[in-house]
């Protein structure tokens, strides 16, 4: 649920850049927002796969690469592609009344690892929305706030599927009604990440589930976590790609291998939990997802995501490209309407 809150920020002195009225100049790509200056530390290195043999190493590696503050852009995309406007209560009449329609968001995520009771180890994202204003001349800032349990509706398992460079699935330990399922992509020694949220539904007719919405966000680290206290500065969150040229079939065809596989599998004990298999598999011949047979979503940034659903087993691909011959890949597999398996891997395409 999203909650509607306004933020003091500083004078519009303090902002680094200011926009000029519109009506001399309609360049406005995407919305500005004046709150603070920063500068981006550091981000922790994720060991090596042997470093991060054991889970326990594994989730470490984890948490040291996801926590922290991740400003960026977040677009929503419908089942063909198409990006979203940004809905009208959120726009200022100035942008109407000039003709610009909004699709990028300029978002912010606060990360924090956290330790419950009963369900291990789990991951809390506070995530903002900033409402576009024009200029830096605004008193204050607004936006749309949604906090909570990455993985809540899981079951409980006490292992997460992530990777040790930071990406992560977040899926329902069963369908039911209106579906979401995260997943992040990470890249080893990378301080941006893709995330991808997923809305699934049976269709009216068939029953069958499919991809309804895509919200894509290509974000950045930005510093230590610190609950999203300061929201990003003017120039903040990074370029909009709502507009972007979306991946191409022909860029995912071919050979693939698959390298640096984290796969998890539901247990046959009773907690029905994830268990990560002994080991990962390098060097498969065989790629971890493919799109032939599958509903599938082009998406800019070099995404895509694709759902194949026949009869009792429900499969949902989320991949980007990292460059021509390299990708990032997470496969969601539900049996009966229960999750079964998840794989995070990369693959490089063969020569």
């Amino acid at each position: 649920m999203w909650s509607l809150q306004l933020r003091q920020h500083r004078p519009a002195s303090a902002c680094r850049s200011t926009v000029q009225h519109v009506a001399k100049s309609l360049t406005f790509s995407r919305p500005r927002f004046c709150v603070r200056q920063h500068s981006a530390t550091k981000q922790a290195q994720a060991p090596t796969e042997r470093e991060a043999s054991s889970y326990g190493a594994l989730w470490d590696a984890f948490s040291n690469k996801v926590q922290g503050e991740w400003e960026g852009v977040t677009v929503t995309f419908n089942a063909e592609g198409s990006a979203q406007p940004l809905p009208d209560r959120f726009v200022s009449g100035a942008y109407r009344e000039w003709g610009v329609e909004l699709y990028d968001w300029q978002s912010q995520s606060s990360c924090l690892v956290t330790q419950g009771p009963s369900n291990g180890p789990s991951l809390r994202n506070i995530f903002k929305r900033l409402m576009p204003t024009v200029g830096c001349e605004a008193d204050a800032i607004a936006y749309v706030e949604e906090a909570e349990d990455v993985w809540k509706a899981d079951g409980g398992s006490l292992v997460k599927p992530v990777t040790p460079a930071g990406g992560y699935v977040a899926a329902p330990a069963k369908l039911a009604g209106k579906t979401k399922v995260e997943v992040c992509l990470a890249a080893p020694a990378s301080q941006t990440r893709l995330r991808a949220t997923l809305t699934l539904m049976q269709h009216w007719e068939s029953k069958q589930w499919q991809v309804t919405f895509v919200d894509l966000s290509r974000e950045t680290y930005d510093g230590p976590f610190n609950g999203g206290v300061e929201l990003s500065g003017c120039a903040g969150g990074g370029k909009p790609f709502a507009k972007e040229s979306v991946t191409l079939p022909e860029q995912l065809i071919g050979g693939w291998t698959a390298m640096d596989v984290y796969r998890y599998r539901t247990s046959s004990e009773e907690t029905g939990g994830l268990e990560l298999q002994a080991g990962t598999e390098q060097g498969s011949t065989v790629s971890v997802a493919s799109i032939e047979g599958s509903t599938t979503i082009l998406l800019p940034l070099g995404a895509w995501v694709s759902c194949a659903a026949a009869e009792s087993e429900v499969k949902i691909v989320v991949g980007a490209l990292r460059g021509e011959s390299e990708r990032g890949i997470a496969v969601c597999s539900f049996v009966e309407g229960c999750l079964a398996e998840v794989v995070l891997a990369t693959e490089v395409k063969q020569s």
